[in-house]
Parts: C-alpha cells; sequence; structure tokens
C-alpha cells in the first residue's frame, strides 16, 4: 500500500540521511520519500499547498537546536500547523523528549544506530502515517 501523500524526511545529509533513505527504500516507499535539508524544509513545505507530504520526519542531533527550531516555526505557521511531526532523535535524552512534545510534534522516536532497529521503527510510522486519516 503507497502513501496517499509523501513523506518529508528533514535531516542534515551529512548527518545520516542515507540510513534512512536506505530503509525506506527497503519498506518499499523511498521513491515517496522527500528529503530536505533543515534550512530547505520551510520553503519546501510553504511551496506544497496541495501536496503536502502526509507527515514530516525530522532527525535531530544530540543538541537538537536547529531541528527542533524547525518544529517550531512549523507549529507556529497558520497553514503548516496541522502537519504532523514526528522527531527522530537519540535515545536517553527526556529533555529532547519532553522539548519535541511541548513545542507541538506527534511523537518522537529513537533514533537507533541499528539499522534493523532503524528500519522497524520507520516500519511502523510508515504504516502508521499511512491508515491516519490527515487534515486537507
Amino acid at each position: 500500500m503507497q502513501p496517499k501523500r509523501p513523506i518529508l524526511l528533514v535531516e542534515d545529509p551529512e548527518a545520516g540521511e542515507q540510513v534512512a533513505r536506505r530503509a525506506l527504500d527497503g519498506l518499499g516507499i523511498g521513491d515517496r520519500v522527500v528529503s530536505a535539508a533543515i534550512p530547505e524544509a520551510i520553503p519546501y513545505l510553504r511551496e506544497q499547498t496541495e501536496h503536502r507530504p502526509c507527515v514530516v520526519l525530522l532527525s535531530v542531533d544530540d543538541t537538537g537546536d536547529n531541528s527542533l527550531a524547525t518544529l517550531r516555526t512549523i507549529k507556529q505557521d497558520d497553514q503548516l500547523r496541522s502537519l504532523p511531526v514526528v522527531v527522530l532523535g537519540p535515545s536517553g535524552d527526556n529533555r529532547m523528549v519532553n522539548e519535541s512534545f511541548g513545542l507541538g510534534a506527534a511523537g518522537y522516536m529513537v533514533k537507533s544506530p541499528d539499522y534493523l532497529e532503524f528500519s522497524e521503527t520507520m516500519c511502523t510510522l510508515y504504516e502508521y502515517w499511512n491508515l491516519s486519516e490527515l487534515p486537507k
């Protein structure tokens, strides 16, 4: 089953887009994934008025500064705030989890360094958002 709308993967290309992309390709949905570096994400979302993604996967590093600023911008924008944003971040960082939810994240998933575990996470995310009813 193909997602109704694309998935937006927002990640620093230097920091691991290849792993996320490989996991999504392994699910057979790599062609439905649009990638954007952090500075490109907001302009991309604002341009996509008819074909917005079904979910934004926002990858954060240990500091989360730039990524969480992107989440904050999405949730403060009247036209973008209904987009579900799932943060993919480090394990065991309660501050990052709390801040992500406080800013309006729809979920926080651990970005495991283990490829198989990360692939399972991507599979779960895909299945959930593919079945979810989303705002138009």
